[in-house]
């Protein structure tokens, strides 16, 4: 069955011509050539990476609750949400619209225009039952990670996401907080802040989440490292360190720039044993008119850390030194391996107060001094580090296990 045409945007540039079908899949391409600079980064080597690109924009189908929100929206895919919410984000300046439509990014994009996130709304609340697109012109149905989450717009007009946690625990929402503290008192800027929000779990039951403000904006959009390396051929069994390297300094950002954010991304998520630092959870941003790289995005989605998914009694028995983790490479120790300024991260400033998992569910509570031992322990191997020791080599784990 033949799909309709669509121009993919960015602002009011048109990109190419899109043949899309009822599910959201792209049958055609035609790139405009005079604006092919334009063309998304994650898609410019081949088709391929251009389906995977569109593909990565939909929201997936495995985030918690998407088969409900399908389903009472009346979507078949979070491919064809995505189509007929026009494929807006509020992370970037790109969205389609059909051919011979009269529309503007200014009457469009989510930055500015009124929206409700009715399919986010489900995920977090699954006995919601208004249909709120009836109030809305678009919805926002491009939103990455399988957590729950929510766009909201606050009463001064800027935009906020909302995200629960997994599971019966609020640990990874109160992660997002501690975090936040951590690099307050770091006195680190580029971070994205995290507070509690109140969410309704399962029903009408009142739960702790967490929301933190938009970064984007019309005159600034985030591009993922995943997409970033895209545009570059990576090894087999290559870290993606290097080639991320490689792309952001010659999209014009300086060595010194680079090796400063990562050292201190990579010791901080150390400390707080954030292993879910993959290359869709680090970012760049980039002016959407010029196209020029303004430097690294904000240090976001941190709460798949301080051990949050282990048990009370395996906290217990819990090795430092063997944590596996998704990032540039498997195990989290020899990521320090990277960092060339070692004394990025003050620890004096890294002294926690761990009071705040007292606001988990109650079970969950006789966690706190495990936490706060681990930290310690976690402290105890930067300042090794610091000293000048290779705390990943296997002499150094010999002599201190």
């Amino acid at each position: 069955m033949a799909g309709r045409e669509y121009y993919l945007m960015h602002k009011n540039v048109r990109v190419c011509l899109m043949e899309i079908d009822d599910e959201g899949r792209i049958a055609r391409i035609r790139i405009n050539q005079a604006e092919k600079e334009h063309i998304p980064l994650g898609g410019q080597m081949n088709s391929t990476k251009f389906h995977e690109w569109w593909r990565d924009r939909a929201i997936p189908r495995t985030r918690h609750g998407a088969g409900t929100a399908l389903q009472k929206l009346g979507y078949p895919s979070t491919g064809s949400a995505l189509v007929n919410n026009l494929a807006l984000s509020l992370s970037d300046c790109y969205w389609i619209m059909p051919r011979g439509a009269d529309l503007s990014w200014e009457e469009v994009n989510l930055f500015t225009n009124d929206f409700v996130d009715a399919f986010g709304e489900i995920t977090i609340n699954q006995d919601y039952r208004v249909d709120l697109r009836k109030e809305t012109r678009f919805d926002c149905a491009a939103s990455q990670g399988e957590l729950q989450k929510k766009w909201c717009i606050a009463a001064d007009g800027r935009r906020y996401m909302i995200k629960g946690n997994y599971g019966q625990s609020y640990q990874q929402s109160l992660n997002e907080v501690f975090a936040s503290n951590l690099h307050r008192q770091q006195g680190f800027p580029n971070y994205a802040e995290y507070t509690l929000a109140d969410v309704r779990i399962d029903g009408d039951q009142e739960g702790l989440g967490c929301l933190c403000y938009d970064f984007c904006s019309t005159g600034a959009e985030c591009i993922s490292a995943w997409e970033l390396l895209q545009t570059v051929k990576i090894k087999k069994n290559e870290s993606y360190f290097y080639p991320l390297k490689e792309v952001c300094l010659s999209m014009g950002m300086k060595e010194s720039a680079f090796s400063s954010f990562m050292d201190y991304q990579i010791m901080t998520d150390f400390l707080i044993t954030n292993t879910d630092r993959h290359m869709n959870n680090v970012a760049v941003m980039r002016d959407p008119d010029t196209l020029e790289l303004k430097g690294f995005a904000p240090i976001y989605d941190s709460g798949n850390s301080m051990f949050y998914n282990i048990s009370y009694e395996g906290l217990k028995h819990l090795n430092i030194r063997e944590i596996k983790t998704h990032s540039f490479i498997e195990r989290e120790i020899r990521l320090l391996q990277y960092v060339q300024d070692r004394k990025a991260v003050d620890l004096d400033k890294a002294v926690m107060d761990f009071s705040i998992y007292k606001q988990d569910v109650f079970e969950r509570r006789i966690r706190e001094p495990e936490l706060q031992r681990l930290y310690e322990l976690k402290m105890n191997l930067l300042q090794s580090f610091q000293s000048g020791k290779d705390v990943w080599k296997s002499d150094y784990i010999r002599r201190h296990t």
